[in-house]
């Protein structure tokens, strides 16, 4: 199955804003709340994704391929820096049209890569 970098910036907002510290909301109220914009299992796919390059911490998990849902703990430090270069709208768009027009597609640490260099570029940091 595909990753799609769109559900994973809003997978990552979304538990950023509705995931309380020490309150883990069940991985149900994200597949809910995209039910309409994106596939249960293209969201479910991601949240397993993200679960396993550390950038949430809980939401789904595959065991002995069996797909495990259960709660999201927390947006993980990873995940914060991850989201932290993608956050913006103006630089999310760029991004995609840059690692698209260039290359088609990337992992998710280029897409950072190429995220925090058009920030760097932009405000000439």
């Amino acid at each position: 199955m595909k990753l799609d970098h769109d559900c994973v910036r809003d997978v990552l907002l979304w538990v950023e804003t509705n995931v309380p510290l020490q309150e883990p909301v069940a991985t149900h109220d994200l597949l809910n709340e995209f039910q309409d914009k994106w596939d249960r299992s293209e969201t479910t796919y991601c949240i397993i994704q993200l679960n396993e390059a550390g950038m949430i911490d809980g939401g789904a998990s595959v065991q002995n391929g069996i797909v495990s849902i259960n709660y999201i703990q927390r947006l993980t430090w990873k995940g914060h820096e991850y989201l932290d270069n993608i956050r913006n709208d103006t630089i999310w768009k760029e991004t995609k049209n840059t690692v698209i027009s260039k290359v088609g597609s990337a992992s998710l640490s280029i897409v950072s890569s190429v995220a925090a260099k058009l920030i760097e570029d932009k405000f000439n940091l």
